[in-house]
This record gives C-alpha cells, sequence and structure tokens, in this order.
C-alpha cells in the first residue's frame, strides 16, 4: 500500500498553513492597528495629564533672578505660582497648597523648588515665608511676562531643570493633579 499523501483541501490551505497564518495575523495586528492610527493623526481626547502643556515650551531666562534664587533653583523642577495682581488670599492658599504637594513627593521632594511670583508680596505670604524658608517671593522678571500669560488669578506652573515653562494649570486646579503629574514627571525624567 502507498503511504497517503497530505493533500491541501479544495480550498487551498492546510490545517498547519491556517494555524501559522493565524498565528502571524494576531501579531502583526497591533502594529498596522497603531500604524493606522498614527498615520491617520488619530489621539486621544482625554490625555492623562491634569494640567495644560504649553507646546512648545516656553524658555524662560533665568539670568535675570537674583543670584541667590538662581543658585537655589539651579537643576531643579520648578513650581511657580503666578498671577498679575497682588498675592492676596487665593495665592497664599496656592502656596500652602504647593508645599503640601512639595511633601507629598517624599523622597523626591528635594528635586522641587517654589517659587511664588509678585511684585507686592502681601504680610500673609511674608509670614508664610518665614515658617517656609524654602518658598521663594520673587518679583517677576519683565521678560517672563510674555510667556507666563498670568491673568488676574494666580496659577500653578511648571518649569523644568533646563528653564522651559512646559505646563500651566486652570486657578481652580486641584492640588492632588497637580501633585499626580509631578509625580509622574520625577519618576521619567532624567533630568533634575
Amino acid at each position: 500500500m502507498s503511504p497517503a499523501i497530505d493533500t491541501p483541501p479544495p480550498g487551498g490551505l492546510t490545517p498547519g498553513r491556517r494555524t501559522l497564518l493565524l498565528t502571524i495575523l494576531i501579531f502583526l495586528a497591533p502594529v498596522l492597528v497603531g500604524g493606522s492610527l498614527y498615520i491617520f493623526g488619530w489621539r486621544p481626547t482625554k490625555m492623562a495629564n491634569h494640567g495644560e502643556l504649553i507646546q512648545p515650551p516656553k524658555a524662560l531666562a533665568f539670568e535675570e533672578l537674583a543670584g541667590e534664587v538662581r543658585t537655589r533653583t539651579a537643576g531643579k523642577w520648578l513650581l511657580l505660582i503666578a498671577g498679575d495682581g497682588p498675592c492676596e488670599k487665593d495665592c497664599t492658599v496656592l502656596a500652602e497648597q504647593s508645599r503640601a504637594i512639595q511633601v507629598s513627593l517624599n523622597r523626591d521632594m528635594g528635586r522641587l523648588a517654589r517659587i511664588v511670583l509678585t511684585a507686592a508680596p502681601t504680610p500673609a505670604l511674608l509670614d508664610l515665608q518665614t515658617r517656609q524658608p524654602d518658598l521663594m517671593v520673587v518679583a517677576p522678571p519683565a521678560s517672563w511676562h510674555p510667556a507666563l500669560q498670568a491673568g488676574s488669578r494666580h496659577r500653578f506652573y511648571v518649569v523644568d531643570p533646563a528653564g522651559n515653562l512646559m505646563m500651566q494649570y486652570a486657578p481652580e486646579a486641584e492640588a492632588k493633579g497637580v501633585r499626580a503629574d509631578l509625580e509622574r514627571l520625577l519618576k521619567h525624567s532624567w533630568i533634575g
């Protein structure tokens, strides 16, 4: 008797070839879907960050800061609090929240410096600064105004260690959202 020859079924594919093609398709499908989404410009409607990314980041002229402030902020991420008006109650509340944010970063808290930019510090802010000596109260350099576009209400801004303004928050942003963004930035950052 002659051995049985594996002849392809009438459709043309043997079960082994069908399994091979199915396996290849399973591994290629995510690449094809991801590539097509990228090519056609799809972006998710909701981003993971709580603040607004500034695209492209705006460079701030750090040479305009006072020497001590420049030294204390060198190589650190900055959490700025800025607004066009004097630093009243809402600004002081943000300054207190910034300390809570910094402390909650735990072992990374030394990688973050806090600055309140105001030309008119109030007695409440100066009292807070005496209780929290790492809080810097600085008059905003003139060249920073166009980059910040702060508005009348004070808000948080994030500056990377290279001196680029890269994220801003709405005046009513929650501190836990700012903290979550900073935690993610510090975790994945190779600088600062």
